[in-house]
């Protein structure tokens, strides 16, 4: 009796762990954000944009070179709604030191990049660990992190 107790007990407990890490992993492999106003997926670093794919990253990297002419962050959007402001803040060894000009969506958009870029200014990137946050009318989304080496 008592082994079959143990055995339930162990089951159910096997069962609520898979169920736990199930959600974990969908919260974390979908990097999916529901902010007001926007439904974002993941935001990644690349080193250019393909502008005739709605501003579909281009050569993904998290590591690039001082010498890099642009740095792009782009977020994929299932869904902007209209008049949604977002903007990008960029950090540097934890460090905020640029916020992007906020860019508001003029209609709903679907399935669609949205693209931030930094670039140079008469000099090369400083190397460091770098941070980008995706802000949605004034809050946090999506982040992600890359070097320059």
């Amino acid at each position: 009796m008592k082994r079959f107790f143990a055995t339930r007990i162990a089951l159910l407990l096997a069962v609520a762990l898979v169920a736990a890490g199930c959600g974990l992993l969908n919260q974390s492999s979908g990097g999916g954000t529901t902010a007001q106003g926007a439904q974002l997926g993941r935001v990644v670093t690349a080193e250019s944009i393909d502008t005739t794919r709605n501003n579909a990253p281009v050569n993904e990297t998290n590591t690039f070179s001082p010498e890099q002419r642009a740095i792009y962050a782009v977020v994929e959007a299932q869904r902007i709604d209209p008049n949604t402001t977002m903007f990008a803040r960029w950090s540097r060894d934890g460090q905020p030191f640029e916020d992007s000009q906020p860019v508001t969506a003029d209609k709903q958009y679907q399935n669609t990049y949205v693209e931030f870029h930094l670039q140079p200014v008469n000099k090369p990137f400083d190397p460091g660990n770098y941070t980008v946050q995706i802000f949605v009318n004034g809050n946090p989304a999506q982040q992600t992190s890359f070097t320059v080496q």
